[in-house]
């Protein structure tokens, strides 16, 4: 079941609408993908799915980096120049274009949508709560993060405001070490967008934490809300 509660949609005008937050969610990594496989009496041992995954995933590799789109049932992936170029000599240059990855879900994978069983449970939380962000250098939608550069944190009371010393923006790394925004590097303090600037983080996966004492009503809450985004977010080895 995939659950899910109600709360108010500040990014609407009508003070009667409602959006759904999921609730719950089970984070499952490529081990339970294969233990899953092995259930299902395949005769496969561990180390031949392990192997068959394995050269799936360079064989993809190498087709994108060949310049060449890879279309399957769950997903569609294409590679695509960006940047600006001046004029019809120009050429490609590292420092002033990329290459980016597009990914898109596939035909089976959309299939799944109308398979998913949804169940409503009470909200819990109801302080701050992030629904998306976008990485600005590279426009990548919960999923890159680039150094030196603005991320916009979209949700419902976000603004960060309160004398808790553990206000603020913070970035966990998988080793647990952890990373706060400095005050002077905020851009944009809204409650329903916070724009910083992501700090010189290590290459690897960072969770993004938000705390905060807002409350929306005017008068700040006495212990801060803690609003931790869902999906982790990755800093390339070539953004370091």
């Amino acid at each position: 079941m995939l659950e899910y509660s109600l709360e108010l949609n500040e990014l609407t005008t009508n003070p009667d609408d409602m959006r759904a937050k999921t609730v719950n969610v089970i984070s499952r990594n490529q081990l339970a993908v294969i233990d899953r496989i092995l259930q299902t009496g395949a005769g496969l041992t561990r180390s031949d799915v392990l192997s068959v995954l394995e050269a799936e995933k360079q064989v993809i590799y190498a087709m994108l980096a060949d310049g060449e789109a890879v279309t399957t049932d769950l997903f569609n992936a294409y590679p695509s120049v960006q940047g600006v170029f001046s004029g019809a000599e120009d050429s490609f240059d590292p420092k002033r274009h990329r290459v980016k990855i597009h990914l898109s879900e596939g035909a089976s994978l959309r299939s799944v949508e109308d398979q998913v069983k949804t169940r409503k449970v009470q909200p819990g939380q109801t302080g701050a709560f992030i629904a998306s962000v976008t990485d600005v250098k590279s426009g990548s939608a919960n999923n890159l993060l680039t150094p030196g550069r603005p991320l916009r944190i979209y949700g419902s009371k976000l603004k960060i405001t309160g004398d808790d010393p553990s206000v603020g923006v913070y970035f966990k790394g998988a080793d647990g070490s952890e990373v706060k925004v400095d005050i002077t590097d905020m851009v944009e303090n809204k409650p329903s967008e916070v724009i910083v600037m992501i700090p010189a983080l290590a290459a690897g996966e960072w969770t993004l934490r938000l705390v905060t004492q807002y409350s929306g009503s005017g008068t700040e809450v006495k212990k801060p809300h803690i609003a931790e985004f869902s999906v982790a977010l990755t800093v390339p080895t070539d953004q370091v």
